[in-house]
């Protein structure tokens, strides 16, 4: 394979990731609660149970593994500089986590009695939910939250990236909450205490993309079959805890894009290259289903087409946004919405 056909291939096992990626956290958000057990408000339906258990058993670790990945193929390798960076990131992500949080928090206000979590309406609360937003009325955005966090170590990154000594040891340490079992409660600080889980995933998918680690799965369809196999069997009986199914889920997602990227270069093309934009503005039609649909006509029966209408509403939202803001010649406006 020449150097354009492996650039290519590249760019496209990579894209069918950030699409799968997406799609899982898009399914993770649908609820399909029964509201039959007071003593359990999340109580769900078997299939809401069973897709949850699977796709929460990875999908938030392989986002932030792509992440890092993507950190290192177009900032670390390509040699930015950290001011750049942090300049990069204040529009990217921390513009987004400003508006979405006031967004949602007008949006949610009025109906804030009525829904399952509910909220505090005070400026207490508004402040509160952008100090602390997995409590806030839009609590995705602990994502964004721990991932400035992990951009703010761009300078740590870049020196230890240096040495291989170095690398295996900050590796060893992002492993060190997994293994030791101390509780360590760190309320608020813009979700801080997400590193404790993520950093592991993130540096990884550093490590991953400098060392290729896809020349490892591109050949041979039985390492995603048995990946496969393994993912399931740990999600499913919790051996190993979270972790190993995490891992396992990672490497299963990146084994079976490598595969398709020959067959199916086209696969999750209508959305994969609006990942951000998805994750900030597809949960709004997903809860107003919820409340409005769902919470009135729930049943077992109805369940897959819930599951259909909710996904689908979420990610051609996510889609049509993306599209139309990226067209706005404003910056601060495209910033709002991701745009570079």
């Amino acid at each position: 394979m020449d150097n354009n056909n492996q650039v290519k291939n590249k760019i496209l096992w990579l894209s069918i990731v950030q699409g799968w990626a997406i799609l899982l956290v898009v399914i993770g958000h649908v609820n399909g609660f029964t509201y039959a057990n007071p003593a359990d408000p999340l109580e769900m339906y078997p299939l809401s149970y069973w897709v949850h258990r699977l796709i929460y058993a990875f999908h938030m670790p392989l986002f932030m593994f792509v992440s890092g990945g993507l950190l290192y193929y177009s900032r670390l390798n390509r040699g930015w500089h950290t001011p750049a960076l942090y300049k990069d990131k204040l529009k990217r992500l921390f513009i987004p986590y400003l508006f979405f949080i006031a967004f949602a928090f007008i949006v949610k206000a009025p109906i804030a009695g009525i829904s399952k979590r509910g909220m505090d309406v005070s400026l207490h609360g508004f402040l509160q939910a952008y100090f602390d937003p997995g409590n806030g009325p839009l609590s995705e955005m602990w994502f964004i939250g721990t991932l400035m966090w992990l951009m703010l170590m761009y300078p740590l990154y870049k020196v230890v990236l240096k040495s291989g000594y170095m690398e295996v040891l900050l590796l060893l340490v992002t492993l060190v909450p997994f293994v030791v079992e101390v509780p360590i409660n760190i309320k608020g600080w813009f979700n801080l205490q997400g590193l404790m889980v993520y950093t592991f995933y993130f540096f990884g998918g550093i490590l991953f993309f400098k060392y290729d680690g896809m020349r490892y799965l591109s050949k041979g369809l039985w390492k995603p079959l048995l990946l496969t196999a393994l993912f399931f069997a740990a999600a499913i009986s919790g051996f190993g805890g979270k972790i190993t199914s995490s891992i396992l889920g990672i490497l299963m997602s990146f084994g079976w894009a490598i595969r398709v990227a020959d067959r199916w270069p086209k696969l999750f093309r209508s959305f994969r290259d609006h990942s951000f934009q998805i994750f900030l503005v597809a949960i709004f039609p997903q809860m107003l289903i919820e409340l409005v649909v769902w919470k009135r006509f729930h049943s077992e029966n109805y369940e897959l087409p819930f599951y259909i209408i909710s996904v689908s509403a979420a990610l051609g939202l996510g889609v049509l946004v993306s599209l139309l803001t990226s067209r706005i010649k404003t910056p601060f406006f495209r910033w709002i919405f991701g745009h570079k």
